[in-house]
């Protein structure tokens, strides 16, 4: 539990993988669970007991091949102030995510073309602490764009504007995401009229 102390002063859950990485077995952390010092969120996931509930880090881990995107990395990323009711995800064309909708009913996930769904990842925090896949707000830009139609006005708008007065903007990268992605002209419209 020493061990587990230290861990749980900057994240919130672990999982059979991580705990295995520190020299923890499964065992020890079912006898944890027994022993009410753990609790278990899901199968593989733990948090220390009494710990928030951080639904962002249920829904990934264990989940390679699930990405935050859209409205829920804009929030993660500090682009809107909209607390997600609904988590939007990524995944590759042809991934099988009914076994997370079963868990989580609240979610929207868009499936993206194979070669498209690398480009973009990186790692953040959640408010809990815990690390989660998500895009970056590259990409995140480039996505809203050609969904424009289908995104809240007010979230949209607050994104882009964020974005462009932001001191982290990187117009290179995001120029290139949106080569790769087909948004080019696009982007360079909103470059020319907000910088």
């Amino acid at each position: 539990m020493n061990i587990l102390e230290s861990y749980f002063l900057e994240n919130n859950i672990i999982t059979n993988k991580q705990a295995e990485e520190m020299g923890i077995k499964r065992h020890v952390l079912a006898t944890l669970v027994k022993n009410g010092e753990l609790e278990r969120v899901k199968s593989g996931v733990y948090k220390k007991k009494g710990a928030l509930d951080d639904d962002f880090a249920a829904i990934s881990l264990n989940n390679d091949l699930v990405v935050f995107s859209y409205h829920t990395a804009l929030y993660l990323l500090g682009f809107s102030d909209r607390i997600p009711n609904v988590y939007h995800i990524s995944v590759p064309q042809g991934y099988n995510a009914g076994h997370i909708k079963q868990k989580f009913s609240k979610l929207k996930i868009h499936y993206v073309k194979r070669e498209l769904f690398d480009v973009g990842i990186i790692q953040t925090k959640t408010p809990f602490g815990n690390y989660v896949k998500c895009y970056s707000i590259e990409r995140c830009i480039s996505d809203l764009i050609v969904e424009r139609k289908q995104v809240d006005k007010q979230i949209f708008r607050d994104a882009i504007t964020g974005y462009f007065n932001s001191k982290e903007k990187d117009i290179r990268t995001l120029i290139k995401y949106s080569r790769i992605l087909g948004t080019e002209d696009e982007i360079r419209k909103y470059t020319e009229i907000l910088l």
